[in-house]
């Protein structure tokens, strides 16, 4: 049996960490013995199956244990006083904070892989800065996993072709949105007269809401009547509501904060968009397409390798008037919009649990 740690700081925050509990919950306990640590306590049994060891540094999360723990791994010192067992292999699986936790680990024995989950040389504001600061991280790995092609291409731009890498795309439980997505919700933001278009994010920089609400202003414009549904939380909020209250759509763009089974509302959209600047593998996407749903995505990491080249779901240009036409495309024409819900359906199949699980197994085997 070979013995795994994760190391997360958090099992409660976005994309990476659902990815995380999909992967390890379905992973094979008879050949896998699965650890999953983070820097404070949570309910674990609200994310991890019964069968998965939980461990953690600070009994609750508070303004003074971040602190202590960003102290401490400064100086080196989370590994040796709070990560001591004997792992066959030990995976950062977020960039930044577990990997500088991981990058110190004193077991000679085991692997060590560090998993990216984005474009770092679009999140970090210094790239030059950063990539000095951070290679010798890496350098304490075994492998760089990377969770799509376009971010692996995007490591390597930055560090060189040192490291060795590999990628293994996220795992996305179908069998679950499915279940999930039956449920019973408030049907006020649907309605047969007009389209509804659903986005689903963190309230970040990244996710580019503003571009999307702009997008959406400028269709009502030009005559295409939409509402837009905003599912998530996060530091813009506030800057998202002042830029609805100044284009005058707060009748046409609702900000549903976050929701725990975002599906039924998925489920129900006319549409879905992605407007980020970057990504890694969209969960988002990748649930849309396991939903039979037209999308309309911003050209960002992973896009091509989730919807090829728009063939099975629209990808335009990072820019309002780009996005706008593409969903204009959608919500104008029902042909296109009922092909690309088909060719979605199609493909999900590639996507499914049974085959990504499978490879991150056979990863962790060889």
């Amino acid at each position: 049996m070979i013995k795994i740690l994760f190391f997360i700081e958090t099992l409660s925050g976005g994309g990476a960490e659902k990815v995380l509990q999909n992967l390890v919950n379905n992973m094979d306990k008879e050949k896998f013995d699965i650890t999953v640590q983070t820097a404070w306590k949570e309910n674990s049994e609200k994310y991890l199956n019964k069968n998965i060891r939980y461990k953690y540094i600070y009994p609750c999360y508070s303004k003074l244990n971040n602190l202590r723990y960003r102290l401490n791994v400064l100086l080196k010192t989370i590994y040796p006083r709070y990560i001591k067992d004997d792992y066959d292999v030990e995976v950062a699986y977020l960039e930044c904070g577990a990997t500088k936790v991981i990058s110190t680990s004193t077991n000679k024995k085991a692997k060590k892989f560090a998993w990216v989950h984005c474009d770092l040389s679009k999140k970090m504001s210094n790239i030059d800065e950063f990539r000095e600061k951070s290679i010798s991280w890496y350098k304490k790995f075994d492998k760089v996993v990377c969770v799509s092609q376009d971010v692996e291409k995007s490591f390597k731009s930055i560090y060189g072709y040192e490291f060795d890498t590999e990628v293994i795309y996220n795992v996305i439980d179908d069998y679950s949105i499915k279940e999930k997505a039956a449920e019973n919700i408030n049907d006020y933001f649907f309605d047969e007269k007009t389209p509804t278009i659903v986005s689903v994010g963190r309230l970040s920089k990244q996710k580019r809401f503003d571009r999307l609400i702009e997008a959406h202003k400028l269709l009502l414009n030009n005559g295409v009547q939409n509402k837009l549904l905003i599912i998530g939380e996060g530091d813009e909020r506030t800057n998202i509501e002042q830029l609805i209250a100044s284009l005058g759509v707060q009748n046409t763009v609702t900000l549903a904060g976050f929701k725990s089974n975002p599906y039924p509302y998925i489920k129900n959209a006319d549409l879905l968009v992605c407007s980020s600047d970057y990504e890694g593998f969209s969960s988002f996407v990748a649930e849309g397409l396991i939903s039979g749903k037209a999308i309309v995505t911003t050209d960002c990491n992973g896009m091509n390798e989730l919807l090829g080249d728009s063939q099975y779901g629209i990808i335009t240009e990072c820019d309002v008037n780009a996005l706008s036409k593409g969903i204009e495309k959608i919500l104008t024409d029902n042909k296109i919009k009922e092909k690309y819900e088909r060719k979605a359906a199609e493909r999900a199949k590639s996507f499914s649990i049974e085959t990504s699980v499978k490879s991150a197994e056979e990863f962790f085997s060889k």
